[in-house]
């Protein structure tokens, strides 16, 4: 048994390393009444191994304990009677395991973790993990994570980056800025979420200043950023690549029409497809809506380069994309837009479907969805079983009241194998808002606006679909509201929410959802 003076001095020790000599990671995601789990992987085999925590991030410089040593570790001192020991598997593996109270006012607590191996010797210390970042949290109710985005942003892309942090689950939120649905603008800056730390670092830069872009992650881990708004509104038909194993953003080919509020899918053969949006978002709403497009176009990874694709039947402004089970893609819903003469003559919030068949390359008509919609390309998600669910989204009823267009609690759900639609609808109506699926099946619906095209209204509600009854059940709001915000389940299976527009400005604050 060490003397309680040198476990002391071990728990300054275990603050931060800059080497990480193996991988230490969180498991759970700190909800409060279950288990937080951490593991060890890759250390020395069969060796002693401390497990340190501490409320802040020291460092600690190993020197206090062993003068030869210079490295530091990234723990404090203040929690010396937590220190735990094990011993690494033959493997080179371990593990801490804590029971958490089920006690609400335990909820936000950050904790800092960081492993050392002792040897105990003529050196004292051996190989150093990565440091951890822990926070506790109430079922399913959100906690301001201890770190905000570095700036307010909006209509950003967000795409995981596995090439950081042995893949654990670091997020790129790129571009994004200020503004409305209708007159957005954009920043080149990207940053990053650090999972293992929960802090937030600067990314590259993109090429471009983008907002209401998209970005189609690749099958060989790159990601296409496609289309969207610049600095100043304007509409872009430039595209780049981010390669995360460079951590560059570099220039691609471009389309040939500029594309806002469009939609886009990764192919089976690793193509992009890219369909509808307007060339145009300036100066008013009648000029989006009378630049709407019906063409399609598809972007090959071996040329870098676009081609147009068979257009669809009509024109439509942010419909969505989605390839199906079987490999098809169904193009849904939009504002479809008709035209006499060049002139538009109708808008409305179509039902309408259509599915493109790789192996003819050709357009077909599919069922219609039960409600029309617009914007559901942003939060549609395809179910464990293969199904797809669409939700909310806003309802253009006609081209003279399109800047009365309001948001719908309509919610549906697609089968492809049978081709047929289910009504399933929220209990709050949204746009804007983010869906994700959980590790369970079940699909977490956060924030969006209500209010109308024009004068949107953030709301902070959360609805939660289980797909084994197609029913709904509320959970607790966010801390604050949030629309055009970016959502992703990390691997320990909290839900991180990112910046947004608030209830009167673009924000910058990060929340953490434990479901």
């Amino acid at each position: 048994m060490l003397p309680r003076s040198t476990l002391a001095v071990l728990a300054i020790a275990a603050g931060l390393s800059a080497q990480s000599d193996y991988e230490l990671d969180k498991l759970t995601s700190g909800r409060l009444g279950s288990q937080l789990n951490l593991q060890v992987s890759g250390a020395p085999a069969s060796q002693l191994l401390l497990f340190v925590v501490s409320s802040n991030a020291g460092p600690t410089p190993l020197s206090l304990i062993d003068p030869a040593d210079s490295r530091l570790l990234q723990v404090g001192t203040d929690l010396l009677g937590s220190l735990s020991f094990a011993v690494t598997s033959p493997t080179g593996a371990a593990s801490l395991s804590l029971a958490l109270p089920s006690t609400p006012s335990l909820t936000n607590i950050v904790w800092h973790w960081q492993t050392v191996t002792l040897l105990l010797g003529a050196t004292f210390f051996g190989e150093i993990s990565n440091p951890v970042v822990t926070q506790t949290g109430v079922g399913d109710t959100g906690v301001l994570a201890p770190a905000n985005l570095l700036s307010g942003r909006a209509f950003a892309a967000g795409f995981a980056d596995r090439d950081n942090n042995a893949g654990q689950g670091d997020f790129v939120v790129a571009g994004g800025g200020a503004g409305t649905l209708t007159a957005a603008t954009g920043l080149a800056s990207t940053e990053v979420w650090d999972f293992r730390r929960m802090r937030v670092v600067p990314g590259a830069s993109m090429t471009t200043a983008r907002a209401l872009h998209l970005g189609v992650p690749l099958a060989d881990g790159r990601v296409l950023l496609i289309g969207g708004a610049d600095a100043t509104g304007g509409t872009l038909s430039s595209c780049e690549l981010y390669d995360p194993a460079t951590n560059l953003y570099t220039a691609t080919g471009s389309m040939g029409t500029p594309r806002v509020l469009h939609a886009a899918t990764r192919l089976a053969d690793g193509r992009v497809m890219v369909a509808g949006g307007t060339s145009t978002l300036q100066p008013d709403v009648v000029a989006a809506i009378s630049s709407t497009l019906s063409t399609v176009e598809i972007w090959n990874p071996a040329t870098g380069l676009w081609s147009a694709g068979p257009s669809m039947a009509a024109a439509r402004l942010a419909p969505a994309l989605t390839r199906l089970s079987n490999n098809q893609v169904m193009v849904s819903g939009g504002v479809q837009v008709g035209f006499f003469l060049g002139v538009p003559i109708s808008a409305v919030s179509t039902t309408a479907v259509q599915r493109w068949n790789p192996a003819t390359n050709t357009w077909t008509g599919g069922a219609n969805m039960p409600q029309g919609r617009a914007g559901h390309h942003y939060n549609q998600v395809t179910l464990a079983d293969g199904r797809v669910l669409m939700t909310g989204g806003v309802n253009v009823p006609s081209l003279l009241n399109a800047t009365a267009a309001a948001p719908i609690n309509g919610a549906d759900v697609y089968n492809p194998t049978t081709n047929t639609w289910l009504t399933v609808n929220m209990p709050n109506v949204r746009t804007l808002h983010s869906a994700t699926r959980l590790a369970d099946g079940r699909v977490v619906v956060a924030g969006g606006a209500q209010g109308t095209l024009l004068a949107p209204v953030s709301i902070a509600a959360v609805d939660v679909f289980n797909p084994a009854s197609n029913t709904w059940s509320s959970a607790p709001a966010l801390t604050g509201p949030r629309a055009s915000h970016l959502a992703e389940l990390m691997p320990d299976g909290t839900l991180v929410l990112f910046g947004g527009q608030g209830a009167t400005t673009t924000v910058n604050s990060i929340e953490t959802l434990r479901f």
